[in-house]
């Protein structure tokens, strides 16, 4: 007896973590190959923190669509943002908060290889002000199973920190996790 209650305990953990890696899912409208009739469905929308209705194809497509709002709500209700964030590939930082220069496989450059506008410090690749604050923001790329976090970055012709989505991988420098942080870095 005892044997068959830890097997239904681990069975619903189980479907619990399947449940929260198929909610942080992005959405995917999939594609009408297969011939089957698409529709309204619904998806669990990391940023938000809410389902959200979109028209699917038919065919494909991530786990993350549901065929009713309820049973998005029911299957995605234990989602943590500590989950969500989780996705998103930590970059070391140099003093301000201020993303260091990393190579292609996200590991900080030796202070011997730092690129222009950039000086070592405390054996990492910092940028100046100029480097970071100057430049555009560039939202990067999806993480793993992909990741929609909120972000800084310093406007120039505002004057200001502005809002942006990051996708959890690459990107630049002009890129803070708070306002504070990016106005104290850029607009000092």
């Amino acid at each position: 007896m005892q044997r068959v209650l830890g097997f239904i305990v681990f069975g619903v953990v189980l479907s619990l973590v399947a449940a929260d890696d198929k909610c942080l899912e992005g959405r995917d409208r999939g594609d009408n190959s297969c011939g089957e009739a698409g529709g309204l469905r619904f998806y669990y929308d990391k940023t938000t923190k809410h389902c959200q209705p979109f028209f699917y194809n038919g065919c494909g497509g991530t786990g993350n669509r549901f065929a009713s709002a309820a049973e998005c709500r029911e299957t995605c209700s234990n989602v943590t943002v500590a989950k969500a964030q989780s996705m998103v590939i930590s970059v070391p930082k140099c003093a301000g908060n201020v993303r260091a220069a990393v190579d292609a496989n996200v590991q900080p450059l030796t202070c011997d290889a730092c690129p222009s506008g950039y000086s070592c410090s405390e054996n990492l690749c910092c940028p100046s002000k100029e480097a970071a604050c100057d430049i555009d923001y560039d939202a990067g790329k999806f993480a793993m199973q992909g990741s929609h976090t909120p972000r800084y970055f310093y406007s120039k012709s505002a004057k200001s920190c502005l809002l942006f989505t990051y996708y959890g991988a690459l990107g630049n420098a002009n890129n803070f996790e708070t306002f504070n942080d990016c106005m104290n870095f850029c607009n000092n």
